[in-house]
């Protein structure tokens, strides 16, 4: 089958989100947080803002107008009319899978401006908080630097997925909360040790850690254990970011159409998610404390 029409409206899908102003907004955002990161000099600033979560804003509103593409037939009450033209609702659903690449690129080409403006030296400085103090975060790889793009059109993927078969806006609200959790506990403040499921989601920060020590209210110290940097899951962390999206793209087709191909294709991809994960897991270098024999 020819797949001309999902390509269509991929393009017609993307130059709408390009064209939307919120989205320019966030971008502005995002642009401000990266001027201040360059003026405040903090390295661990920097290194997050490369990591990827500097796409948290921007690709959430990605996320927004997505959902709301979506739903548009529905919300318009014209649902009934789509149903009598050439292009069914599964082939329908699959350009709005396609039209995820753009946001995809807009993060590259947003994770590309930030890496020419903050110009990263090998080593980008040394990291604070942690044990020993004296660690130096180095400069994210290629892989590192293009998971967020990556990430961008998984989530995105999940989102078209989850409206599919929850047509309401409400689903941005658990949307919503998963970006904070991925922000929060597995990013930026580091809140889970490494090896406990961080690679599963979205954004890795490859720092292989332990669990915070002191931080409490009455605690003197409040200080991370760290003993290194993971260079090589990250590169099958993007292998599985393109397994998910491709899964919950299939995903979402199946709500409009089950037929055998579709559903090989389902088995194919959720297959290689799960070994991608397990691969994740047994690859990715654990936390050894630095008194371990």
């Amino acid at each position: 089958m020819s797949i001309g029409a999902e390509l269509q409206l991929g393009r017609v899908e993307a130059v709408r989100l390009v064209r939307n102003p919120a989205l320019w907004v966030a971008i502005a955002v995002t642009g401000w947080w990266t001027w201040a990161t360059a003026a405040d000099s903090v390295s661990e600033n920097t290194y997050f803002m490369l990591l990827g979560y500097s796409l948290i804003v921007p690709g959430f509103v990605i996320v927004i107008h997505t959902v709301l593409a979506v739903l548009r037939s529905r919300m318009s009450r014209t649902e009934e009319l789509l149903g009598v033209v050439p292009v069914g609702a599964d082939r329908r659903t699959l350009g709005h899978g396609v039209a995820t690449l753009a946001g995809g690129a807009i993060g590259l080409v947003v994770i590309a401006a930030i890496y020419v403006a903050l110009r990263p030296a090998s080593i980008i400085g040394p990291g604070g908080n942690s044990i020993p103090d004296t660690i130096d975060l180095p400069r994210p790889n290629l892989a590192q630097l293009l998971q967020g793009p990556f990430a961008v059109v998984a989530v995105t993927a999940f989102a078209v997925a989850l409206v599919r078969w929850i047509p309401t806006w409400v689903v941005l609200a658990p949307l919503l909360f998963l970006t904070a959790f991925q922000a929060l506990m597995f990013g930026l403040w580091l809140g889970v040790p490494s090896g406990n499921g961080t690679w599963w989601f979205p954004l890795g920060t490859g720092v292989v850690n332990g669990e915070w020590i002191g931080c409490g209210e009455f605690d003197a110290l409040c200080d991370l254990p760290v003993s290194g940097f993971d260079r090589v899951t990250p590169w099958w962390h993007l292998a599985y970011l393109v397994a998910i999206a491709v899964m919950f793209v299939v995903v979402a087709v199946l709500r409009h159409r089950r037929d055998r191909s579709t559903w090989t294709m389902f088995a194919a991809s959720l297959t290689l998610v799960v070994a991608l994960a397990v691969v994740q897991a047994v690859v990715s270098e654990k936390y050894v404390p630095a008194f371990a024999s």
